[in-house]
């Protein structure tokens, strides 16, 4: 038990590092993402898998090893068979970004500073993973609504050398209500694909 807390408390602390990326490429994915988040639903989907499995291969890799080499080879193997898993198992793929953008929100507002804080968080959005299964098309646009947003609020700050204040969480908060409508109103003929490719995988 405690050897399974101590990697579980890896794993959360790896995907805390993995937020941490370039502004301009969170920008440009969050206004993808808060914007048309349901209509490129797939890529989304085979995105967040990519991601769980770098995040969960990388963490076994460096639990166990410290060769470099070995911890690429498992950021590539995991990364890409999650990915792959993810797209072709509709399901899944649609658990695993909810579950993800779930975390990445809950971290932004908590701003965890200990591992119990970051399994806190995964443990939101495992729970938020679950609630996306149930309800598709809903916690899809609102998930990627608030994870578009905040990752564009949070990237502004950024480029401006701001701290995460009071007005970057308004601004996230606005540009999510904002997104989810958008979403709401142009992903209004895509529930017959999703249906489709659901009813394929029966």
């Amino acid at each position: 038990m405690e050897r399974l807390m101590e990697f579980l408390s890896m794993v959360t602390e790896e995907i805390g590092k993995l937020q941490v990326s370039t502004a301009g490429v969170t920008l440009v994915i969050g206004i993808l993402n808060c914007f048309l988040g349901y209509r490129l639903l797939k890529a989304w989907i085979s995105l967040a898998g990519f991601y769980m499995g770098v995040v969960l291969f990388y963490t076994l890799a460096s639990y166990y090893t410290r060769n470099s080499l070995i911890q690429i080879c498992a950021i590539l193997v995991g990364g890409l068979f999650f990915g792959l898993v993810s797209f072709h198992i509709y399901r899944l793929g649609v658990f695993l970004l909810c579950m993800d953008i779930g975390t990445v929100i809950c971290s932004i507002l908590l701003q965890p500073k200990s591992s119990l804080a970051f399994m806190g968080c995964l443990g939101i959005g495992i729970l938020v993973g679950l609630l996306g299964i149930a309800f598709v098309k809903p916690m899809v646009i609102i998930n990627t609504a608030l994870g578009g947003g905040f990752s564009i609020a949070v990237s502004v700050a950024a480029l401006l050398k701001r701290d995460i204040d009071t007005k970057i969480l308004i601004l996230g908060t606005v540009l999510s209500v904002v997104g989810m409508i958008i979403q709401a109103i142009v992903s209004r003929d895509q529930d017959v694909e999703i249906q489709d490719d659901r009813r394929a995988e029966s």
